[in-house]
């Protein structure tokens, strides 16, 4: 069962958060490859070439958390309005983005070239 259209429009919400927070991530992971460093913040990512990537909740509007926290590692927070769906979708398919209702934050490792 589908669930009603409201469970539709949240579940497609929080596909997008998805395909937000794992297009950030690629950007982030080649920022670092070009600048053998982690950005300080998502607004560097804006300044670089390249496509725009979304850095604001599809729905609320807030922006999506960036934190760094090691030299090679970041956390990336959004809020989900449902659990992730038992089967995992195609965006999940390199990266675990598995998430429970409510503020989720994802930790992710970047490997940084020293130059």
């Amino acid at each position: 069962m589908l669930g009603s259209p409201e469970q539709q429009r949240q579940r497609h919400l929080d596909e997008r958060r998805v395909r937000d927070l794992s297009n950030i991530s690629a950007s982030i992971n080649f920022y670092a490859g070009t600048h053998s460093a982690l950005p300080l913040d998502l607004a560097a990512l804006g300044k670089e070439p390249g496509p725009h990537r979304a850095s604001n909740d599809p729905d609320t509007g807030a922006p999506y958390e960036y934190s760094v926290l090691s030299a090679e590692s970041y956390q990336l927070c959004a809020t989900f309005a449902l659990p992730s769906p038992e089967t995992n979708a195609p965006y999940m398919e390199h990266e675990n983005w598995t998430h429970a209702a409510g503020r989720q934050c994802f930790e992710r490792k970047q490997k940084i070239a020293k130059n």
